[in-house]
């Protein structure tokens, strides 16, 4: 009876293994395209023997566990190539977007304006005198300069769009944690004696999903629960909690963490995988340098082009005349005033002169009994150290001029007509000291960025205060005279220095300078956005490739595959088959046993 017993007992757990075969068979085929679900296999191993009149005989199948097909180690590369692919897709995307910025091809490129512009100061030169000339040069000018706005707007966009795409982020990243920690505390209580597949397949998608926003590391512990640290060693999870980002800094637009004691940890520059560095690369390194290298190239424009335009004079002189810029303390030091162009200034006894010319257009002579002009052109030199208020003292010590400085603290240079009623005018020639294009006096452009470029109202309201032409030597003022044209278009082939930024999120911003034209500034600019675009697209393509072999081999590994599912299906379904007759043929022996007695 004992041995039909065993048998019984056996064919028992062979059903009920075959059973559990089945269950598990079917678990697979219906996640069969559940993402991030690893296949599941029963582990079936034989009980231990029984002695039995001297013979060990077996007890048949228990199933110890259902196990996944998983491999960590590609789990973990997997999920970092899809962090490298997430921060080079989402890279892609905006370097897209600033290509068009700065698209050639249009006509309405900084390119294509900036030539127009020479060109317009070639046509003056041509007609000096020329009224269509001048408007057509003012328009132009008026284009380009809202053309450098307009870039400096969509860049300052840009931006604002990157920091809410990372504060949007940092939101989805919190969600996430918040369900690791929570799977975390799931997988804790339910594998007191079993592992929980499902719910570890379910914290690898969140992990997965985790670093497709930033680069993480994630530690498993002794009871199963998952430790997540970020950047700076940051944690993230740990255990049943978890811990937020948040958006800080003054501007908050910085990445914070606040750590046990209560204070805040900026990690925003050492976020350098997944959406989140991608967006913080593109918007604290490239649209940064594209910025700052905007800026410094209407700067050095602005200030060539006012520079030479304020050694020359329109078709009339100015009765008064107000500088564009404005100083922040008259009695500071020029070189040290706040103006936007100080540190152009020389005052190592520099100078520059201001012409006078009467009621007709003709050169101030104070004698005219005498040879030569007296008192015509005033000079004035500028000393090292000299303050706004001592060159306004310097320009009303001279007769026929006067100087002031407005509620704005702009600097106004206009004729005295208490002192000589006859003055008409005044204009204003070999300035050496810079200190006029400084103030921004008979200047052409205003602003000193790309976001605040100008055309001087001065010259919107009257064309002819456009220098196309210089003073003469004896004081003459020719309407054919195209002297600061002619200077002014050399301005196109001429290099300067300009600065040039590298911008790093993790050692700082770092400005130098290179010689340069304009235009080949401007060029490099555009060239240097297509490398770095080209760059950021191969990174993509290397990282999906990545991406598509390592799912292949993870799938080889965890994908559930029908026909394997289908083979299983046949085979626990036979041995169920087999287990049941090996019962019913245990019922008939036991029966004819039975029968005998």
């Amino acid at each position: 009876m004992s041995g039909i017993g065993m048998v019984l007992n056996i064919a028992t757990s062979a059903l009920n293994a075959q059973q559990y075969g089945l269950g598990v068979t079917a678990q697979n085929i219906a996640n069969v395209n559940t993402e991030g679900y690893s296949r599941q296999n029963p582990v079936l191993v034989a009980e231990q023997p029984l002695l039995y009149e001297g013979l060990l005989l077996g007890r048949g199948v228990n199933t110890e566990q259902v196990s996944r097909s998983s491999d960590q180690f590609i789990e973990n590369k997997l999920m970092q190539e899809k962090s490298n692919m997430s921060s080079s897709s989402e890279m892609e995307k905006y370097m897209q977007v600033l290509e068009g910025f700065f698209n050639e091809n249009s006509g309405t490129s900084i390119s294509t304006m900036v030539s127009d512009f020479w060109n317009g100061w070639y046509d003056i030169s041509n007609n000096p005198s020329g009224p269509s000339e001048r408007i057509s040069l003012y328009e132009q000018s008026l284009l380009l300069s809202e053309q450098f706005n307009s870039l400096e707007t969509d860049l300052i966009q840009i931006d604002t769009d990157l920091t809410g795409a990372v504060t949007s982020g940092i939101e989805t990243i919190n969600k996430i944690t918040h369900e690791i920690a929570q799977v975390n505390g799931q997988i804790v209580s339910m594998e007191a004696n079993n592992v929980a597949n499902d719910l570890r397949d379910k914290r690898n998608t969140l992990l997965s999903e985790l670093n497709e926003y930033l680069d993480v590391q994630a530690f498993e512990q002794s009871d199963g629960s998952l430790t997540v640290v970020a950047a700076r060693g940051c944690t993230l999870v740990q255990g049943n909690s978890d811990y937020e980002l948040e958006m800080g800094g003054p501007n908050g637009d910085r990445v914070t963490w606040q750590s046990s004691n209560g204070s805040y940890v900026d990690i925003t520059n050492y976020l350098t995988n997944g959406k989140l560095g991608g967006w913080l690369d593109i918007r604290d390194e490239i649209i940064a340098k594209n910025q700052l290298d905007l800026d410094a190239l209407a700067k050095e424009f602005i200030w060539s082009v006012n520079q030479q335009h304020s050694q020359g004079v329109g078709l009339e002189g100015f009765s008064s005349v107000t500088g564009e810029y404005a100083v922040t303390n008259p009695g500071s030091a020029i070189t040290s005033s706040g103006l936007s162009y100080q540190d152009k200034v020389d005052d190592n006894n520099k100078t520059f002169k201001i012409w006078l010319f009467d009621a007709d257009g003709d050169p101030y002579d104070s004698d005219t009994g005498t040879t030569g002009l007296q008192g015509n052109p005033i000079t004035i030199t500028v000393t090292s150290g000299m303050t706004t208020n001592d060159l306004v003292t310097a320009i009303n010590n001279e007769t026929g001029v006067q100087a002031s400085i407005d509620s704005q603290y702009r600097l106004n240079i206009s004729i005295d007509t208490l002192e000589i009623a006859s003055l008409g005018s005044l204009a204003f020639s070999d300035d050496d000291s810079n200190v006029l294009a400084a103030f921004g006096i008979n200047t052409f452009f205003t602003g000193s960025s790309s976001g605040n470029m100008g055309v001087n109202d001065t010259i919107g309201l009257n064309k002819n205060f456009i220098a196309a032409a210089q003073v003469g030597s004896d004081g003459t003022m020719a309407s054919g005279d195209n002297n600061n044209a002619l200077a002014i278009t050399d301005l196109q082939s001429t290099s300067m220095s300009i600065s040039q930024w590298t911008c790093d999120r993790i050692n700082g911003n770092t400005q130098g300078s290179i010689t340069s034209t304009i235009e080949d500034y401007y060029h490099s600019m555009v060239g240097a956005i297509g490398i770095t675009s080209a760059s950021v697209s191969r990174d993509r393509s290397f990282a999906e490739m990545m991406v598509n072999e390592l799912s292949t081999i993870r799938d080889s590994i965890s994908a559930v595959s029908l026909d394997e599912e289908m083979t299983n299906l046949i085979k626990f379904q036979h041995a169920y088959a087999a287990a049941a007759k090996l019962i019913g043929v245990s019922d008939e022996m036991l029966n004819t046993l039975l029968e005998l007695k």
